[in-house]
């Protein structure tokens, strides 16, 4: 699916292409959009007491503010770093700050620390924590 969205994404700026693929794959049942899926239970590994449904993991960056979490696990991540938190909101370096190296496949990162700030992220997961049902099945574990 994503062959098929990526001529679309990429008349967006990069940025802009970054936030509206969080939003369609915070759809329900928008997994498919990526072609992931969760990987298989025989998959699973336990790692020094800690269980994960899968051995592929997302490295911090990709989701600074830690609000798509979920969605990344039911793309079939493993387990997701998030970050950089901070410890107040800051919105990070300037527009343009994500450029394309088209010829390459790459991207530059220049985003700095955009986040709300480490007590949202905490928030977030805690008001999931009280109410499962925002938490749909992802690979997020405790």
């Amino acid at each position: 699916m994503y062959g098929l969205l990526r001529p679309l994404l990429f008349l967006l700026a990069p940025e802009r292409a970054h936030a509206l693929t969080f939003r369609l794959l915070d759809l329900p049942g928008a997994a498919f959009l990526s072609g992931g899926s969760p990987p298989p239970t025989a998959a699973a590994l336990e790692v020094m007491g800690l269980r994960f449904p899968g051995p592929v993991g997302l490295a911090a960056g990709m989701d600074k503010d830690a609000a798509h979490v979920d969605a990344l696990g039911r793309i079939g991540f493993g387990f997701v770093e998030v970050g950089t938190l901070t410890p107040v909101a800051q919105p990070g370096n300037d527009r343009p700050r994500l450029f394309r190296l088209k010829p390459d496949h790459a991207l530059i990162n220049r985003m700095g620390f955009n986040n709300g700030g480490v007590e949202a992220a905490v928030q977030r997961q805690a008001e999931k924590d009280r109410h499962p049902g925002l938490a749909a099945t992802s690979g997020r574990t405790r």
